[in-house]
């Protein structure tokens, strides 16, 4: 869960609302906020036998690999500079909070994936198991 967007955009949406003083305008950035909020307040990540899948917020905004294309999966600890989508040098991140994820390296991708999650070992562990026999974590 990103506790930051739950917490921080309702109070940046009331304080627009009390303090703004074009109501029009008011709305239409406490509108926006919301949307962010719906698109990004979670990240979900599931693996099944076949592929890695993850989708924030309420699932508009997704993506998945499919395990036999994933050369190998690792724990990483990063420098957090924001939340959402952010493109890395080398590497694509999909979060929502905290310093942790994993990183997949997908065959015929240039970039790395990154994937926030709060249990990185265990979710690296998980999908290395699922990976076809003799690819190793690097």
């Amino acid at each position: 869960m990103g506790w930051v967007f739950i917490i921080l955009i309702p109070l940046v949406a009331a304080f627009n609302l009390i303090y703004f003083p074009e109501l029009l305008i008011a709305i239409s950035i406490v509108t926006t906020l919301f949307i962010v909020l719906l698109l990004f307040y979670k990240l979900s990540v599931e693996v099944d036998n076949s592929h890695v899948r993850f989708s924030f917020g309420i699932g508009l905004i997704k993506g998945k690999y499919l395990l036999k294309d994933i050369n190998y999966c690792k724990a990483i600890k990063y420098m957090p500079l924001g939340w959402g989508i952010r493109f890395r040098p080398g590497a694509i991140l999909y979060n929502v909070s905290g310093n942790k994820a994993i990183e997949l390296s997908v065959k015929n991708k240039k970039l790395k994936v990154w994937i926030g999650t709060n249990a990185p070992d265990e979710l690296a562990a998980y999908i290395s198991s699922k990976l076809p026999k003799g690819r190793a974590e690097n």
